[in-house]
C-alpha cells in the first residue's frame, strides 16, 4: 500500500501532539533576567557532601500518572550543599563560600516531565565541577536557585569546567 506524503504527515503531527498534550508548562527565563534577579552571581565549586535537611514538600504542579491513570504529586526533600566561590560576578565580592539550599526528589523514580534538579557530589573527583550559579539570598542565610527550586538545573545553575580550586 503507497502512503501519500500528507497523510504520513498528518500522522505525524497527531503523534507528536499526542505526547504534547502532557507536558508541562517550564517558565523561559534569559540570563539578563537571572542576572537582574540575583542577589549573588558565582563560579563555584561544592566543597563537602550534599546533606539532606528535615523539609518535606511537593513539587507545585508537577504529578505522576500512575498505570490506573491517577495522579499524584512530586515528594521532595530539602538539601543543602556548601560551596567553595572562585569567582564573584555579581554580589558581594569578599564571599567565599555560602550554603546553597535545594531540593531532591523523594523518590529514585524518573518521572517524565518531572523536576529539573541539581545534584552534586564532590567526592567522586571524576565529576568534580565548577557552576555557574545565579542565586537569591534566604532570609536564614542560604542562598537559593534565582529560577526556582523546581527547575533549577535548566539554567540558574549551570556546569562550567573546574579550575581546580
Amino acid at each position: 500500500m503507497k502512503t501519500s506524503g500528507p497523510a504520513l504527515i498528518t500522522v505525524g503531527i497527531a503523534c507528536c501532539g499526542a505526547s504534547w498534550s502532557n507536558a508541562r508548562v517550564m517558565a523561559k527565563v534569559t540570563y539578563q533576567e537571572l542576572l537582574d534577579r540575583s542577589d549573588l552571581v558565582v563560579i563555584a565549586a561544592p566543597t563537602v557532601k550534599t546533606t539532606d535537611t528535615n523539609e518535606k514538600s511537593f513539587f507545585p504542579n508537577i504529578f505522576t500518572q500512575h498505570p490506573d491513570g491517577t495522579k499524584s504529586p512530586i515528594e521532595s526533600i530539602g538539601v543543602q550543599t556548601p560551596f567553595e566561590v572562585s569567582a564573584v560576578l555579581k554580589g558581594e565580592k569578599s564571599i567565599q563560600s555560602f550554603v546553597l539550599h535545594h531540593y531532591r526528589e523523594a523518590s529514585s523514580t524518573v518521572a517524565m516531565d518531572g523536576p529539573v534538579l541539581v545534584f552534586f557530589d564532590p567526592t567522586d573527583m571524576s565529576k568534580r565541577s565548577s557552576y555557574l550559579l545565579f542565586l537569591v539570598r534566604e532570609p536564614d542565610g542560604r542562598y537559593a536557585p534565582t529560577a526556582g527550586q523546581t527547575d533549577p538545573g535548566l539554567m540558574g545553575i549551570v556546569r562550567v569546567p573546574f579550575d581546580g580550586h
